[in-house]
């Protein structure tokens, strides 16, 4: 079965977070995402690999090298993925990005640059997931 059909598939049932996994700032953030939703239904992608680099090209963002948020068929990056990935965990998350939102986008996607510039100076850290968390990790 061609990936195409899986992440069809994945995307329709479960939000998904196409992230950089080469960057230890991103690897924190899923560590982070990990430990504090509530759902546990979000899927996780690479995305410098085979699918990370389909769902790129299908939402058409291939030139987007920061995270992408993708649920019920509408992709979202820069500070808008980061505001769903902290809606996705709710409570004070949620709140956090309303707050958020009510700076425009210039402003919040500017400094969103500013932080996915310098990430790649933080240290790799990968913690090995749970048998249950790598299920989710889709590749």
């Amino acid at each position: 079965m061609s990936s195409t059909v899986n992440w069809k598939t994945a995307v329709s049932t479960s939000p998904v977070l196409v992230y950089d996994d080469a960057c230890g700032f991103c690897s924190r953030s899923v560590q982070f995402v990990l430990r504090h939703e509530r759902r546990h239904d979000l899927l996780f992608v690479a995305r410098d690999s085979e699918l990370g680099k389909e769902l790129r090209i299908a939402y058409k963002l291939e030139s987007v090298k920061s995270m992408i948020w993708i649920k019920n068929d509408q992709a979202f990056a820069e500070s808008v993925a980061g505001m769903k990935v902290a809606d996705y965990l709710g409570g004070r998350w949620s709140l956090l990005a309303s707050v958020i939102a009510l700076f425009p986008s210039v402003v919040r996607n500017g400094l969103y640059k500013i932080v996915a510039k310098n990430r790649r100076r933080l240290p790799i850290s990968c913690p090995i997931p749970t048998p249950n968390e790598r299920a989710r990790f889709l590749s």
